[in-house]
């Protein structure tokens, strides 16, 4: 063997062993995102969530590569019930998950402020006023969620996306049900969605709930949790995430 290809093999070696050492350095990180609806999910691989993995996929680069999944809600409670999740949650809040003080998982700071809209077909306008301003109505929710508060009131339907939800009240099938402001506003903007009569449903003027939208982990990644914090802390002044968050009409 010549000596250029004693060079050239060398220099082959050390370049795999590199990127051998490189492909181990990033942790693969399944981001998990329970919303099959807009903005969170927008055509098939689209929307917020796609969004927001490509944004933490590119500020950890070198560290971790994370994979979208979309997973119904109920799936991923059952998950969460299991003996371990190795996962990132995106976009839910802490009472969402059972876990209002924040004791059983590692939470990021908020990546943004949302509302629990009631919203009622016009020609039975429901002003929300607490749970028994509910009572005797037929209510609507997404399989697997979880409604504070509304827990006992019977639910007349469970669908696995909030449209279907809102189709049914403009039919009058249901009276009520009760969603995020970021999913209702995106559908009133989607000119296809207008033959449902979604711009005339009322919207209470009180809201269900106001929350923050988070990102968490299990304890057993701490590191993990420290990396997205780090992340996160720098979000609202990134002009990458001010337009992300634009283009779906959120304000930070």
């Amino acid at each position: 063997m010549s000596r250029r290809q004693l060079i050239a093999s060398a220099l082959f070696v050390a370049g795999a062993a590199f990127a051998c050492h490189a492909a181990q350095a990033q942790k693969a990180v399944t981001a998990y995102n329970t919303y099959q609806s807009v903005p969170f999910q927008v055509g098939g691989e689209g929307g917020l969530a796609a969004d927001l993995v490509d944004y933490l996929n590119a500020k950890l680069a070198g560290k971790y590569v994370f994979k979208l999944e979309v997973l119904p809600r109920d799936q991923f409670n059952q998950m969460l019930a299991g003996p371990r999740f190795d996962g990132v949650s995106l976009f839910l809040a802490p009472p969402f998950v059972g876990d209002a003080e924040k004791k059983k998982f590692l939470w990021s700071a908020p990546l943004m402020t949302d509302n629990n809209l009631i919203v009622s077909n016009p020609a039975r306008k429901v002003e929300y006023d607490g749970p028994d301003s509910l009572r005797g109505l037929r209510f609507g929710g997404v399989t697997g969620n979880r409604y504070a508060g509304l827990e006992a009131l019977p639910r007349s339907a469970d669908t696995s996306a909030e449209l279907s939800n809102l189709k049914n009240v403009a039919s009058g099938t249901i009276d009520v049900t009760l969603l995020p402001e970021s999913i209702f506003r995106y559908y009133l903007k989607t000119s296809s969605n207008a033959r449902f009569g979604l711009d005339k449903l009322h919207v209470s003027g009180k809201y269900h709930a106001s929350f923050t939208r988070h990102m968490f982990v299990s304890k057993e990644q701490p590191e993990l949790a420290k990396e997205l914090d780090a992340v996160v802390a720098k979000m609202p002044a990134d002009p990458a995430w001010k337009d992300i968050a634009a283009r779906y009409g959120w304000k930070l």
